[in-house]
């Protein structure tokens, strides 16, 4: 259910194409419209990104963009009242309404969330995973989605040219702030996640690992090569406890691993380990776990993918881990 929740499927890519063939025009919106309105979270934000990333906010019609957020009227003040009135007297009902903007797709991602946070349907241990797999692409596949496109609309509203339509720059500002809303929502629900993993682990079974069946010297390699620029903590971590800590069930050692990377480097340093040795470890595994460590101490996953949101990226730091796993 996870799995496929979090996943794109040829219609998809079918839908963005028609999308981008279709782009700002009139005469299709409609059907644009209904094939977006099908969208899941997960499938709205990344055909969004994807859209934005090649076609820039300056090239897409306000119609166009309305299609993926709609601008609701709300009332804020029910009981407000002229200045002049009586309180206690009778007075002239004047409800003063506001806009704010919602998704159009379908809400469906908290009721996953519910459907984990309640059953009783899988092994605990099965359920553990289950929950820090949805976690993680909660955060990397759904979060970092959002803000990048938080990036791009406020991005465009800091260039003075385009503060020529106020009604425009309140449209945005309103969609900025349902995008900041929504992040705070997964939040929400990421440490709902955590808070039943923690019940759940109270006692973490023997044979709770990362699933590591790479080779003792290509991991050998890799250790010296982050040694030789100074990326691990020598002194705090040996050889040993390096493929330990990769390798054997967290129960059955003491080691920890000592990155000395920051939290963007270290997110990278992770994407590596799956493009060129085939490893993936999700960062709340690693939280779990808590036998690798960064600059920042132990890991957290929503940490890591807020600063990596938010960072600049050097890519002279990034070129360096790349250099040590293309040597491998």
């Amino acid at each position: 259910m996870v799995y496929s929740y979090f996943r794109i499927k040829n219609k998809h890519h079918k839908t963005l194409d028609f999308i981008k063939d279709n782009l700002n025009s009139q005469e299709k919106s409609l059907s644009i419209g209904k094939k977006i309105k099908k969208l899941n979270e997960f499938q709205f934000f990344h055909l969004l990104s994807e859209l934005m990333y090649h076609h820039p906010i300056k090239h897409l019609s306000i119609d166009t963009i309305s299609l993926f957020f709609k601008s609701q009227e709300t009332i804020i003040n029910e009981d407000d009242y002229l200045p002049f009135q009586d309180y206690d007297k009778d007075f002239v009902h004047i409800p003063i309404t506001g806009f704010y903007v919602v998704f159009n797709s379908k809400k469906d991602l908290k009721y996953l969330v519910e459907y984990y946070l309640t059953t009783k349907e899988y092994p605990k241990e099965t359920l553990i995973t289950k929950l820090l797999v949805l976690s993680d692409k909660i955060l990397e596949h759904i979060y970092q989605k959002v803000d990048t496109i938080k990036y791009y609309f406020l991005n465009h509203l800091q260039k003075e040219e385009n503060h020529h339509n106020d009604l425009t720059v309140s449209f945005f500002a309103d969609i900025i702030t349902a995008l900041e809303d929504y992040e705070k929502d997964l939040l929400k629900l990421y440490d709902e996640i955590q808070g039943k993993i923690s019940g759940l682990s109270g006692s973490i079974s023997n044979n709770e690992n990362y699933t590591i069946t790479t080779d003792n010297e290509i991991l050998r390699k890799l250790y010296f090569g982050l040694e030789k620029f100074m990326y691990i903590d020598q002194t705090k971590t040996s050889l040993t406890e390096f493929i330990d800590v990769l390798k054997l069930g967290w129960k059955e050692h003491n080691s920890v691993i000592y990155l000395q990377m920051d939290n963007l480097q270290f997110k990278y340093f992770i994407e590596c380990l799956n493009q060129f040795l085939s490893i993936k470890i999700p960062l709340t595994f690693i939280e779990l776990s808590g036998n690798i460590q960064n600059k920042n101490g132990r890991i957290k996953a929503n940490s890591i993918y807020t600063s990596v949101s938010k960072s600049i990226i050097k890519t002279k730091d990034l070129e360096l881990i790349k250099s040590i796993f293309e040597k491998l």
